[in-house]
């Protein structure tokens, strides 16, 4: 089979590789489509601690069932597969977080998402693999894994129908966090970002759009809501971002670091807001397995409006010209289909 194998730093190479041989309990998934993720971007531009050369990157899957050797699925299902699963038995699992399981990456959809075959092993075809309604297309459901992220990250931002939310990011993640909440009947989103076509969709999704390279943040949150937003997502890997959403946050508000920042660098944090106004701040990473099915759940309902969101769609013979076009914030979201 064909996989499209990372090299190190700028280098991606298309070769040659075995088909996995799915083992009992097992699934063989045909990759049908692989959204292209800001993680892959980072890691083809500047490496990745996590990620070394020889991997097989990407992780948002869709695809049909080649081989089965798991009792919940046949061969033609067609599925969405999430890439990795907690164990349900670690400490942080009997927590209650799921996405911090000390075994979370033990089991892993086997090479990658670019390529044109997966092994799923037992873990994730139990947790965190479902069969497509009929309806549900293969690059509409590669959206379910960034959107469990997203679900994970509205949850620990205490999003509600109540809540003003407020996000810091027109990337493909800070967009769905904006579906996502209007899905879940918030109050008001509001949305600041800097790429005038993302801007362009975020007004499908959004109460108010900011374009940051024109407009105050300040003066345009406290017109949207004088009190400050209830819940904010930074989904920009940026520190002042961060320290802005604090010094914004409505009292009692809660702050998610969404986005993975900077190696290194350090917030200055006013500790008053933090005592006096009970802000806090948290961070949330990845998703569990029943923010997967949450996110598996609204896509096949069609309950987000999500049209015009996938942009761009490539073969796997031009992954790397996605993450060149990714790297230069073209288009909103692209998918490697097969």
């Amino acid at each position: 089979m064909k996989v499209a194998r990372y090299l190190g730093p700028g280098r991606l190479a298309l070769e040659d590789a075995p088909v996995p041989e799915p083992g009992d309990g097992e699934v063989l998934v045909r990759v049908r489509a692989c959204g292209v993720c800001g993680t892959d971007v980072k890691t083809y531009l500047r490496g990745h601690a996590l990620i070394g050369p020889g991997a097989v990157l990407g992780h948002e899957v869709a695809g049909e069932v080649a081989v089965s050797r798991h009792p919940g699925f046949r061969v033609g299902d067609r599925v969405a597969v999430g890439p990795y699963a907690e164990c349900g038995e670690c400490d942080a699992c009997r927590r209650g977080h799921p996405s911090l399981c000390a075994r979370l990456h033990e089991a892993f959809a086997e090479p990658g998402g670019f390529a044109e075959y997966v092994r799923v092993p037992r873990r994730l075809a139990d947790r965190v693999m479902h069969v497509l309604p009929p309806g549900l297309a293969y690059e509409r459901a590669a959206l379910v894994e960034p959107l469990a992220c997203c679900v994970h990250g509205l949850r620990v931002a205490g999003v509600t129908a109540s809540s003003r939310l407020l996000v810091i990011g027109d990337g493909p993640m800070g967009l769905l966090q904006a579906a996502l909440a209007r899905a879940w009947g918030a109050t008001s989103v509001l949305l600041s970002g800097a790429t005038p076509h993302r801007l362009a969709f975020a007004r499908t999704v959004a109460d108010v759009v900011v374009d940051a390279t024109r407009e105050d943040l300040a003066a345009a949150v406290a017109a949207w809501a004088p009190a400050g937003p209830d819940a904010t997502l930074v989904s920009v890997a940026s520190v002042a971002s961060l320290a802005d959403a604090i010094a914004l946050s409505a009292r009692g508000g809660v702050v998610n670091a969404f986005a993975g920042m900077p190696k290194g660098e350090h917030l200055p944090l006013d500790l008053r807001r933090v005592h006096y106004d009970e802000v806090r701040v948290a961070g949330s990473f990845g998703y569990g397995s029943d923010d997967f099915r949450e996110a598996f759940d609204l896509l096949a309902a069609d309950a987000l409006p999500l049209d015009g969101f996938v942009t761009d769609r490539v073969a796997l013979d031009d992954v790397e010209a996605a993450l060149q076009r990714g790297a230069a914030h073209a288009g909103v979201k692209t998918v490697v289909v097969g």
